[in-house]
């Protein structure tokens, strides 16, 4: 009986380590497939589980085309619309330090100066993107030279007394809202915002590396954004809305983004009260897919709950996709801003049998561009 059981975890174990190497094959070929050329710009593809086991770890070209530094897990990436998960996180610390109250809180008690509804939108507005606030890349004035901070964000806002529509009776994407969700979190907790990221998520998971883009920090590792023109990839990096922080600034590699997904799903799938905010806050956008707190939110084709997220940016693409009751976490990043991402992302959903009821016959990556866009 003893050898029998010893040859039956032999063979489990086996199986599995053959399970892992057929894995990597499949996924290497498929890097290979949509990014052959090392010598450009390119991506960084993790996979793990969800007591943070890496199973599949891969990269393909180059992070800074100036030096060749080659892409590896430890490329800090600028997240762009990835980041909206930390800013949200860090709205809930403080509510669970009974330091705010998202729902009752007023925008006029933090910015006097505001008009309209807007003034008398709630936090949870601004958090899943219900509150109707004008977007501000399509107010900023045509001679504007410098980046805009979140409180330039603020300043192109506070004149204007009209809204898409009155606060909380529908779903429109804004990266308004999360700006404006960094000038609170600085408010409420009397520190920068990048310093209170720093402080009370970056450190807590052990993100040494990462940080809040500010234009005079020195970036570790980093990955530089480029875009392709007439067949040549030409250095794309910043825009005036790159330095914006709340919306879009966070910098992080997959080595330490892998820290923060696993501990943020830890969080959500147990019985403390972050799980619960989640859950009960998810915003509806369609008949199959929600929003909260950072996170696309559907269900997959056998019913387990995806979540989901991409960031745009100048010179960057990413995409970040969960599925806890399936063991899976995928990170994506992407230091070039062309549609390559687009065909990758489906093949790799192919290869894990993932598909999102309601985006079955979509890419899911057009699909969120088109949801930014409010054209879905």
């Amino acid at each position: 009986m003893k050898g029998f059981l010893s040859f039956f975890c032999l063979f489990l174990i086996c199986s599995a380590s053959y399970a892992q190497d057929n894995l990597m094959i499949k996924l290497d070929a498929i890097i290979e497939k949509h990014y052959p050329n090392q010598k450009d710009p390119g991506i960084m593809l993790q996979v793990h589980d969800n007591n943070e086991k890496i199973l599949y770890s891969g990269s393909s070209g180059i992070a800074n085309l100036e030096t060749s530094e080659p892409i590896t897990s430890k490329t800090n990436f600028r997240m762009a619309s990835v980041s909206k998960q930390f800013t949200a996180f860090a709205i809930w610390l403080l509510v669970d330090e009974y330091k705010i109250d998202i729902y009752n809180t007023k925008l006029i008690e933090f910015f006097p100066n505001l008009k309209g509804p807007i003034a008398n939108c709630n936090i949870y507005y601004l958090l899943n993107h219900t509150s109707g606030v004008l977007d501000y890349e399509g107010l900023i004035p045509v001679n504007q030279k410098d980046q805009l901070s979140d409180l330039d964000v603020l300043k192109i806002i506070e004149p204007l007394d009209s809204v898409y529509f009155q606060p909380g009776s529908k779903w429109r994407y804004s990266n308004t809202g999360y700006c404006l969700l960094a000038l609170i979190i600085e408010k409420v907790s009397g520190k920068n915002y990048s310093n209170y990221v720093k402080e009370k998520i970056f450190s807590v998971f052990g993100m040494r590396n990462s940080l809040v883009y500010n234009p005079e920090n020195k970036i570790s590792n980093r990955a530089f954004g480029y875009h392709l023109q007439n067949d040549k990839f030409r250095f794309a990096d910043q825009s005036l809305t790159s330095a914006t922080k709340g919306d879009g600034g966070v910098y992080t590699s997959a080595e330490e983004y892998l820290l923060w997904n696993a501990k943020y799903f830890q969080a959500l799938g147990s019985k403390f009260s972050f799980s619960i905010f989640f859950k009960n806050n998810l915003a509806p956008i369609n008949q199959d897919i929600s929003y909260s707190y950072g996170k696309f939110v559907g269900k997959d084709n056998l019913g387990n709950t995806v979540y989901f997220h991409s960031g745009e940016s100048t010179g960057f693409n990413n995409f970040v996709l969960s599925i806890p009751d399936r063991n899976i976490h995928i990170s994506l990043f992407s230091n070039r801003d062309d549609q390559k991402i687009v065909s990758f992302i489906d093949d790799l959903s192919k290869e894990f049998d993932i598909q999102i009821k309601g985006l079955e016959d979509k890419s899911v990556f057009n699909w969120l561009s088109r949801a930014y866009m409010n054209e879905f």
